[in-house]
C-alpha cells in the first residue's frame, strides 16, 4: 500500500503539477514516514533531548532534515530530496554511513526498521524532490 502511495504521488506530480505534488509528498511524508519516526525514533530524536541534534518529533522533522547537514558529515545533508543515496539518513538506516566517511553507530540503536519502514522513508526522499522547495 505504502509503495502504491509513492507511485500515485510521483503520478499526480505529473499530471497536476508542483503543488498538487507536494501535497502527495506532505501524505506520504505524514502516514508512511513520520509514523515511523513517531514509534521507533522520537524518543531518542525529540525536541527536548534531540541526539546528535536532530529532532524528528512531528511539526520539527522536516525542518530538521531536509537539506540540512549532518552534525557526524557536515559534507553531507540529512536529507537531499529527490536523491536517497545522498542523503546521510538513509546511510545511518542502512549502515552505510562508514562507507561514506560518516561516525556512529547505526540508527535506530534499538534495533533495526523493517525493510518497509526503510522503503517508505527512502521512497519520500526520492520521489518528494520539491519538498523543499
Amino acid at each position: 500500500m505504502k509503495l502504491v502511495r509513492s507511485a500515485l504521488a510521483a503520478g499526480v506530480a505529473l499530471i497536476l503539477g508542483t503543488s498538487a505534488a507536494m501535497a502527495a509528498c506532505d501524505v506520504a511524508f505524514t502516514d508512511d514516514v513520520q509514523s515511523v519516526f513517531t514509534k521507533k525514533c522520537v524518543a531518542c530524536h525529540n525536541d527536548r533531548s534531540p541526539g546528535s541534534g536532530l529532532s524528528v518529533q512531528k511539526d520539527s522533522s522536516i525542518a530538521n532534515l531536509v537539506n540540512v547537514p549532518s552534525t557526524e558529515l557536515a559534507t553531507m545533508m540529512r536529507v537531499v530530496p529527490g536523491d536517497s543515496t545522498a542523503s546521510y539518513l538513509v546511510h545511518k538506516l542502512l549502515d552505510t554511513h562508514l562507507d561514506v566517511g560518516g561516525s556512529g553507530k547505526r540508527m535506530p540503536l534499538s534495533g533495526r526498521l523493517k525493510d518497509e519502514e526503510v522503503a517508505a522513508i527512502i521512497n519520500w526522499i526520492d520521489d518528494c524532490n520539491a519538498v523543499a522547495e
